[in-house]
């Protein structure tokens, strides 16, 4: 495993007692209507995406994305390899170049799991290009991993959010277990977001995560694609929404293409229904869009990408594709990005 030291370091060269849940959702009713218990020197999380400020408030942000290195500059371990198609378009420098076609500010770097837990590469594009990215790093739940994610979410960092895949907790294990409640609760702590990654089912992941949004309500939580749930009709649909009851929760409306069915294309409007019912239940502001760069490349493109939202029959308000398209990621993680 990569120590925490060894988390960012320069990159390698080519070379072979618990609460109630309704108590909880009292405590964080009252934990967001206070100052926030963020970073040193951070900002107040604001209350709604219409106090954020002009100059964010037309930012278009991307809430979710990845790049990682040329395999001509990186030794990736075996079988990690970046897939072939995207294995030269998925820097930062590429990034940034899709970026500026599309009229796409920023956005939020998620760690790859190509890169596993050496976070070099995405700490490097964020130092590099300041006031466009905020990363989010991947939590790693073997012995030793808070102490690890301590030093990768430290004050004023450029790691302001952290992935649980619970694919990679050990066999048998869950992210209630004592690591994963260790690095639940620092998040909170730092001020961090925490992203679930519920790729095999949300119905294998929900209740534990509804445990940790219970005991530590001070985290708060954002769900990936969806929460990879495939329309109203999957039966995962109604476990999402009853993650709107946890204040803390946001999702990510991203990565159209993985819930919608196969072979439908841009602007695939079977995902409309689900992101108008993700803005009734948790309200305008706790859905944010994301792309799912590079993947979205070998589907509909990046710049066709950011226009799914309007287009996906999901009848948005204008002010709704704003806070959505980028007004809710800049409140949620103040500072992150610059005009």
């Amino acid at each position: 495993r990569v120590s925490a030291l060894s988390s960012t370091r320069p990159l390698r060269p080519r070379t072979s007692p618990t609460p109630t849940r309704s108590r909880a959702r009292a405590a964080s009713h009252s934990h967001a209507s206070a100052s926030s218990p963020e970073r040193p020197g951070r900002e107040r999380v604001v209350a709604s995406a219409a106090e954020t400020t002009g100059s964010t408030r037309a930012m278009k942000l991307d809430a979710h994305l990845h790049v990682w290195p040329s395999p001509s500059e990186y030794a990736y371990a075996p079988g990690k390899e970046p897939p072939a198609g995207l294995a030269e378009r998925s820097t930062a420098e590429a990034l940034l170049q899709q970026c500026e076609r599309a009229g796409v500010h920023g956005a939020l770097i998620v760690q790859p799991i190509n890169l596993m837990y050496d976070h070099a590469y995405v700490a490097e594009a964020l130092s590099a290009h300041p006031g466009r990215f905020v990363g989010c790093c991947l939590a790693d739940p073997s012995v030793g991993g808070a102490a690890a994610l301590g030093d990768l979410l430290a004050p004023r960092g450029p790691f302001r959010a952290v992935r649980f895949n619970p694919g990679l907790w050990p066999e048998g294990e869950r992210m209630t277990n004592e690591a994963g409640k260790a690095m639940f609760a620092l998040a909170g702590e730092r001020g961090a977001f925490v992203g679930f990654m519920c790729f095999h089912g949300l119905h294998l992941h929900v209740e534990q995560i509804k445990d940790l949004c219970a005991e530590f309500p001070a985290t708060r939580v954002l769900m990936d694609h969806f929460g990879f749930v495939k329309g109203t009709k999957d039966p995962n649909w109604q476990a999402l929404l009853s993650l709107a009851e946890f204040p803390q929760v946001y999702v990510k409306a991203s990565a159209q293409f993985r819930v919608a069915p196969k072979g439908e294309q841009w602007p695939y409007e079977t995902t409309g229904p689900a992101l108008r019912g993700l803005l009734d239940a948790f309200g305008r502001d706790r859905v944010v869009w994301g792309s799912d760069f590079p993947y979205v490349e070998e589907q509909c493109g990046y710049e066709r990408a950011t226009k799914i939202a309007e287009n996906c029959g999901a009848q948005l308000s204008a002010e709704e594709v704003e806070a959505v398209m980028g007004g809710n990621l800049a409140r949620m993680f103040p500072g992150g990005w610059t005009s």
